[in-house]
């Protein structure tokens, strides 16, 4: 919940008004978001990380560092982009769709927190 500040406009009166104490949660360009979606489409529980989802998770995580996102920030966005994906939503249980998920999500800790070789 926002923070309430009081500013005087007179003697008498005074004017409210609420400061926003969330963070903005960062997006992502409609183009490194579907090649997310792509790459993510073409894990499976058995092989893991695919090829080109190691690719779009690391565009993803030079978009964050270049930007400062916190890591926090950066995992949101992808596990919303999981949860909203028709090619993980289909998996049968609950439990194969965590376990995809768990597996993604280390990728991308993994590739936030590797140095770059610029």
């Amino acid at each position: 919940m926002g923070a309430h500040i009081f500013i005087p406009v007179s003697a008498r009166d005074f004017v409210m008004f609420q400061l926003s104490t969330a963070p903005m949660q960062p997006k992502l360009s409609d183009e490194i978001l579907k090649s997310l979606r792509d790459g993510l489409a073409t894990c499976s529980l058995r092989r893991g990380l695919s090829p080109e989802a190691r690719k779009a998770i690391a565009s993803v995580c030079v978009v964050a560092r270049d930007n400062s996102w916190t890591p926090e920030q950066l995992l949101i966005l992808v596990k919303e982009v999981c949860y909203t994906s028709p090619e993980i939503s289909h998996l049968t249980t609950t439990s194969e769709r965590e376990a995809l998920l768990s597996t993604i999500v280390s990728g991308c800790i993994h590739e936030y927190y590797t140095p770059r070789a610029d």
